[in-house]
């Protein structure tokens, strides 16, 4: 059948290139439909629930809100974890489901799920929000604006508020627009307390008179000539002036009194809790989020768009610049592997030149490439999959991998024409001699990667798409090898002429030399061959033993040119003093000319927590983000290093540091300058303890920078205690005594006016001078409902505490999340912190487990065991299919372990790591070595029906595979070199998988050359 394939393909010369050119057009056309992204469409199943509860303390946020939800949202069908965050004011509860669980359909579940438990809560609370919006992920544009012709600086946030935030919201694929930084502008209705008593009104009743009488209402239609005409009662206030006059209660006068009678009405900026700077200037900052599985560049190029548009439509007032941009950083390692893939290419043609010695057989393979991956780009457009640093590393990993099958079949097809025979004759008796071989040693590669398709967690989702490029482009090498090259070779082959003096160019490789120094070497170890086999088991030792100092991770890190430095001052610190500390720091940033931009956020506003619960709100903390150039030599790491020895800091300040080193770090929500761990329990007291106990031992340890708890983070607060019988016997209620008490401290907003198209807040409080004080305050006087006024210490009684600033819980049990400052310098600090607490004592109420990188490591790990072992599997049921045979099958798997005599030595010397992409590198070398074992094989058994001598059998057979051997391994290697330098960015992810890869086939190679035809040699002596 393929022979007669074939023979149509040589016939009909020009129908099947004109077949094969198609194939090419569609695949150009394909290509420029296919979406461009850093990572594959990782939507990672996450649903959040936000419920709110103003004025209430973390520990009754758990009890009253978090808990219940969790309990009963938990039992939703696939559910995989349950998490909870329980702050002052609002509850958050994290549900995590399992891979390929209908999204829709669990949330409509979780709806039915609330709706079940809505009495449950208290009345107060508001109506839970369910968001699939991931609150671990971070804004991937930042825009920042600054005012030009609006007069009062002030006025910018409001006018953005107002004018510009809706062009972003309306982005399709903008999850949230949140604004930070500017002046926010009120009415601030200010009461005088004690001549609201005089006029004997409530506090609490202004709020309610004031937002029912700022509204206009629809009230009916009255006849106007033949029409009816619609009336409306006019309510709202237009200016300051109407607030003012508005009637509170009436009198027997007639003049009523009046809200100006007993406060003073004025518009101004509120209190400002946050600021934001950009390149040291105050500016106001859009920070936009995106929904999960949103392309990111197709989305920052509308959001370019956009921002073009606003900067013409309102160049007069305003400007506006992207500060940051993910999509540069993806972009530009796209293009990176674009360029990695061109110069692999270029360098397996290279070597090819050096090997065939004529330029018509590297050609013909040069040109397999376009052929074989444009039908690829295809069978990409059909089945969804984009380009990304997966799918084109992917490719950039394969390039050389796509040589193999056609450098087999070229070199049988000029085997053949040696022998003096005809063209055609030799094209078809050449490929079909090699079909076999070809078929097995393809197969091989392409089923190592079966195993991925299987693993459900993050390591399968992240990684499917780099499996299906190599089994998509492998399977079209495949068939343009005994297809296409055939083809190829009929038409270049009909002129070809060896050119001496070409050749002689290329005398350094003389192919005939090292086959024979090859054989000589392979005949002393035929002679000796328990020598050769201890010392090949001592390398395998030491090898091994390399293991524990090579570092382990889940994720590669990546140089991104980004730092992310994290302030936090002692609780109850005035953003004042925060803005002082900080300006000290941007000072130490500004001075350093490697540093391309930076921007800071100082404190927020609580009303941010609503959609972030990570947003910053305290007015003691502060976050800002370094930008770094790009032509630098310094790496980040390195400048963090020197920023941490510049800048002082007290025992009181905490300043964290993280370099941004990995986009798909940020997606699993892991922290690469941190180890983290949880103790989980129920008893808080116990689990501090406990903490505390941990942390002096971790802090002994060289490395460690800093060991916190999470229940350390505690704040200082008044508590109000009531005396139920004396607040009885005056009529008053717990809540309108706290309303009173919150509207005396904070004030109240009412309502918003409009003026000229700006909504300003209404907001009612007291003066300041009036409740500076605990003595100020408990002397303020409420009105009792028989007419009364009394003062609050009457029958209130004040107190300081120690609180906690949130509750995490995991399941059923509460969370006290312990996370280690380590220093990278010390490669087996994670090992020893991990041994500290291994032996710590605890007792049966609390239990430690591994949060955060060091839980995906381990789950990683159990994956890509089960993968290797699966492939390996895989490949022995391959193999004793093809030869019929258990005992040859086994014999070729011995070339496996040989891999790792060269990748541990080699991650050890290049200080790479253990990570999930090396642990790819593994997997797929397994495939690549298998194909060296199973090539000699074939030939082997071919030559001993020929001579039947297994020693000639064995020499005829080792100078007929190693050109394609060394073909095959020179064109994978010299195509993955561009990985392994790192020389573009975010080439970094994929270099340690290409250390394994060349490090392994080198070593195999070498190895395979002589292990695999000597156990092949003696096992068939034995056997006769």
């Amino acid at each position: 059948m393929f022979k007669f394939i074939l023979s149509v393909l040589l016939r009909r010369q020009v129908a099947s290139l004109m077949f094969f050119s198609g194939l090419c057009l569609f695949g150009l056309l394909s290509l420029r439909e296919i979406p461009l992204s850093l990572l594959p469409n990782i939507e990672f199943p996450k649903l959040t629930i936000i419920t709110s509860y103003p004025n209430s303390s973390p520990g009754e946020i758990e009890n009253l809100i978090s808990k219940p939800i969790a309990q009963v949202v938990g039992t939703i069908q696939g559910v995989e974890k349950v998490e909870s965050i329980s702050k002052e004011g609002y509850s958050f509860v994290h549900l995590r489901f399992k891979n390929g669980t209908d999204m829709n359909f669990a949330l409509l579940e979780a709806r039915e799920k609330l709706d079940l438990i809505r009495d449950q809560l208290p009345y107060d609370s508001s109506k839970s929000i369910i968001t699939r919006f991931d609150p671990s992920s971070s804004a991937f544009m930042e825009i920042v604006f600054s005012p030009r012709a609006l007069g009062d600086p002030k006025k910018l946030r409001q006018w953005i508020e107002d004018k510009i935030k809706l062009y972003y919201e309306r982005i399709d694929g903008i999850a949230l627009v949140q604004v930070v930084g500017g002046f926010e502008k009120e009415i601030l209705i200010e009461i005088d307390p004690s001549r609201l008593n005089s006029y004997q009104v409530q506090p609490i009743e202004l709020s309610q008179l004031i937002s029912s009488n700022n509204k206009n209402y629809p009230a009916g239609q009255l006849p106007f000539g033949k029409k009816d005409l619609p009336v409306r009662a006019i309510g709202e206030f237009k200016t300051s002036f109407d607030l003012e006059n508005l009637v509170v209660r009436g009198a027997d006068t007639g003049r009523g009194v009046k809200l100006s009678d007993f406060s003073s009405i004025y518009e101004r900026y509120k209190e400002r809790t946050g600021i934001a700077r950009y390149n040291g200037d105050e500016s106001v900052i859009l920070y936009l989020y995106k929904e999960p599985g949103k392309n990111t560049v197709s989305l920052a190029n509308e959001v370019k768009n956009v921002t073009n548009n606003v900067n013409d439509l309102f160049k007069n007032e305003i400007n506006a610049v992207i500060s940051f941009d993910e999509s540069i950083f993806i972009v530009e390692s796209i293009n990176g592997l674009y360029a990695n893939l061109i110069i692999g290419a270029i360098l397996a043609y290279v070597s090819l030149l050096l090997i065939l010695k004529n330029f018509q057989s590297p050609t013909l393979l040069l040109l397999a490439i376009p052929v074989t991956l444009l039908p690829s780009f295809l069978v990409f457009y059909e089945m969804g999959i984009g380009f990304n640093m997966m799918s084109l590393g992917g490719l950039a990993l394969g390039v050389g991998m796509l040589f193999d099958s056609s450098n087999v079949v070229i070199s049988a097809i000029e085997r053949n024409l040696s022998l003096g025979k005809n063209l055609v004759d030799s094209i078809i008796e050449g490929t079909e001699e090699v079909v076999g071989s070809v078929v097995s040693a393809t197969s091989t590669t392409i089923i190592v990667f079966l195993p991925i398709a299987f693993i459900k967690s993050t390591l399968g989702i992240i990684f499917r798409e780099m499996a299906f490029a190599i089994v998509i482009t492998l399977s079209f090498s495949l068939i343009i090898a005994l297809t296409f090259i055939p083809l190829l070779a009929s038409l270049l082959y009909r002129k070809r002429k060896f050119d001496s003096n070409f050749i002689s160019k290329f005398s350094f490789y003389d192919e005939d030399k090292i086959t024979k120094v090859y054989h000589k070497g392979l005949r002393k170890v035929l002679e000796a061959p328990k020598y050769y086999l201890l010392l090949l088991f001592s390398l395998f030792v030491f090898s091994l033993s390399l293991l524990p100092y090579i570092e382990k991770e889940f994720i590669p890190r990546i140089d991104t040119g980004e730092i992310i430095i994290h302030i936090k001052m002692p609780q109850g610190t005035g953003l004042e003093a925060l803005d002082e500390y900080v300006k000290y720091v941007e000072s130490i940033i500004q001075a350093d000319p490697i540093v391309k931009s930076y921007l800071s956020n100082l404190g927020g506003e609580e009303e941010n927590l609503k959609s972030n619960p990570n947003a910053i709100t305290n007015s003691n903390e502060a976050e800002l983000r370094v930008l770094l150039v790009d032509d630098r030599v310094q790496s980040t790491t390195e400048i963090v290093n020197d920023l941490k020895s510049k800048i002082s800091i007290s025992n009181e300040i905490q300043v964290d540091f993280k370099t941004k080193e990995n986009i798909l770090g940020d997606i699993l929500a892991e922290k690469k300058e941190v180890i983290e761990y949880q103790i989980l329990g129920e008893d808080i007291e116990l689990m501090d303890s406990s903490a505390k106990a941990l942390r002096k031992k971790l802090e002994k340890l060289p490395g460690v920078e800093w060991v916190r708890s999470g229940l350390e983070d505690k704040g200082i607060e008044y508590n109000l205690e009531f005396d139920q019988l004396k607040m009885a016997k005056y009529g008053l209620s717990y809540t309108n005594v706290s309303s009173f008490v919150k509207i005396a401290l904070k004030g109240i907003a009412v309502s918003k006016m409009d003026n000229k198209d700006l909504a300003i807040p209404l907001r009612i409080g007291m003066q300041k001078a009036n409740v500076n004080s605990e003595e100020k305050l408990g002397r303020l006087r409420i009105q009792t409902p028989y007419g009364e006024n009394i003062s609050l210490n009457q029958f209130l009684t004040f107190s300081k505490s120690d609180n906690l600033t949130s509750i995490h819980r995991n399941g059923n049990l509460r969370v006290n999340a312990i996370t280690v400052g380590i220093n990278p310098m010390f490669k087996n600090l994670k090992r020893e912190i991990q041994s500290t607490i291994d032996a710590f004592p605890r007792s049966e109420e609390i239990k430690i487990e591994a949060a955060g990188e060091k839980a995906k490591l381990d789950e990683s790990l159990k994956d890509v065991t089960l993968s290797f072992f699966l492939a390996l599997l895989l490949i022995f049921m391959l193999l004793a299919g093809q030869f019929e045979s258990y005992r040859s099958s086994l014999i070729i798997l011995i070339s496996i372990p040989l891999i790792f005599i060269g990748t541990f030595p080699a991650l050890f010397i290049s200080s790479k790591s253990l990570n999930v992409s090396s642990f790819m590198g593994f997997i797929l070398l397994m495939g690549v070595v298998v194909d060296n074992a199973s090539l000699f094989y074939e030939y082997f058994h071919l030559f001993l029906k020929q001579f039947n001598d297994p020693e000639a059998a064995l020499f005829q057979a080792t100078q007929v595979v190693i050109r394609p051997i060394i073909m095959n391994n020179t064109t994978t290697i010299l195509g993955m070199l561009p990985i392994v330098f790192t020389i573009s960015k975010g080439s970094e992810f994929q270099a340690p998988l290409g250390v394994v890869v060349i490090s392994g086939l080198l070593t195999s190679v070498i190895l395979s050359l002589f292990v695999i035809p000597s156990i092949v040699y003696f096992q068939h002596q034995k056997v006769r």
